[in-house]
């Protein structure tokens, strides 16, 4: 399945609706040569950390720079633009830095989503290829000791 950036279905057009809402002031995300990357206060972040890791794609340059185009159109209206958890509406989501559960179950939570703690599933919008693409960007921004196996 190919990714279209048109959103299908209700929670898809309100997630969106609420991302151009959330991502009006893109002042932490800068634009250059290689796409979309964190603000340059947060530049230390940017080098792929050093993380094991699952993906299939794990620190493909390229996987990791559609990731990122993909992580800021889908993600970044919950997630942060520091993948923190922390948005324009407060500390709500998880905190993808810090993940701990695995990239196989990263794979599940973004397929089936949370709908108990209000994420959608993404399933019928992104495939493995495109989650394993968010995931190897998510992967540059981990904390150390995160668990991306």
């Amino acid at each position: 399945m190919k990714l279209e950036l048109r959103p299908r279905g209700l929670a898809v057009a309100f997630v969106t609706a609420l991302g151009v809402l959330c991502t009006a002031p893109v002042a932490a995300a800068q634009a250059d040569k290689t796409g979309l990357k964190i603000a340059a206060a947060d530049s230390d972040q940017s080098k792929p950390a050093k993380v094991p890791s699952g993906n299939p794609l794990s620190g493909d340059p390229e996987a990791i720079e559609l990731g990122t185009k993909l992580y800021f159109t889908w993600c970044v209206q919950c997630h942060g633009h520091k993948a923190n958890g922390e948005s324009r509406f407060g500390k709500y989501a998880g905190d993808l830095t810090k993940f701990w559960r695995g990239y196989k179950e990263f794979v599940v939570i973004v397929k089936n989503g949370r709908v108990d703690k209000m994420m959608p599933p993404w399933k019928d919008v992104l495939d493995d290829d495109n989650i394993a693409k968010i995931g190897a960007f998510l992967e540059t921004l981990a904390e150390e000791g995160a668990n991306w196996q």
